[in-house]
């Protein structure tokens, strides 16, 4: 039996399979073909870190966080801040002197009474009082002679009670008082150091004088005698 009709059949075979490989082909290979046969980049091509994974884009988490800033009570090592070169209030409570603290009150209190009495009051004698605590101040109106009480801190008078006429020795002496006795206890608290026990209106060697009289811290009476028409102190006796 014959067989030369194969021939021409399995050129004709062969022809059909190469047309459908080129057409095949023509996909691209199962990859995406651009424009001109070029082939799309795929994804999962190396990330710009050079990881080489896929393409993930950053997460929120991933977002750069502001840099840690020091909180108020830090400093920039990260320590505590403490106010810096903040000085310690100079001085310390009391650290004014007794005698300031001491004349400070006596003044007050011979105020006081003068405030009382009114009018042209003078203080010409003052001396501290036990029982009750307070001050016993002399004051001079005119011709007449008043006797006050005042708290021990000078500011309240307790008792007010007019003695009758000035002797003729307290107006003589009263009569050279250029410097008031407040400001002659300011003077011999100045000058000793100590507490006030009495003062009065005195002559001392020719001289008008506040006689002052202070205790020392050590228990010791000292008696300061100061020039009425000046405010120089005289002499001090100890």
């Amino acid at each position: 039996m014959k067989h030369t009709d194969r021939r021409p059949l399995s050129l004709a075979a062969l022809a059909l399979a190469a047309l459908l490989l080129a057409g095949c082909g023509g996909d691209g290979g199962g990859g995406d073909a651009g424009e001109g046969g070029t082939t799309a980049p795929a994804q999962g091509t190396a990330t710009p870190d050079g990881t080489g994974t896929p393409d993930d884009s950053a997460s929120p988490d991933d977002t750069a966080t502001p840099d840690d800033s020091a909180s108020p009570g830090e400093d920039a090592t990260g320590g505590s801040a403490s106010p810096s070169g903040s000085a310690s209030p100079s001085g310390s409570p009391g650290a004014d002197s007794t005698a300031g603290g001491e004349a400070a009150v006596v003044s007050s209190a011979v105020a006081a009474a003068e405030d009382a009495v009114g009018g042209d009051a003078q203080a010409f004698e003052i001396g501290r009082e036990d029982s009750p605590a307070s001050w016993q101040v002399a004051v001079a109106a005119g011709d007449r002679e008043h006797e006050l009480y005042v708290s021990q801190d000078g500011e309240d008078v307790i008792s007010q009670e007019e003695e009758g006429s000035l002797d003729s020795d307290d107006r003589e002496k009263l009569a050279r008082v250029q410097v008031p006795l407040e400001d002659g206890l300011s003077t011999a608290l100045d000058t000793v150091n100590g507490t006030l026990d009495e003062a009065q209106l005195e002559t001392e060697d020719g001289t008008t004088v506040w006689e002052v009289e202070l205790d020392e811290p050590d228990g010791n009476s000292v008696d300061v005698f100061v020039d009425v028409a000046n405010g120089s102190v005289l002499k001090i006796d100890r």
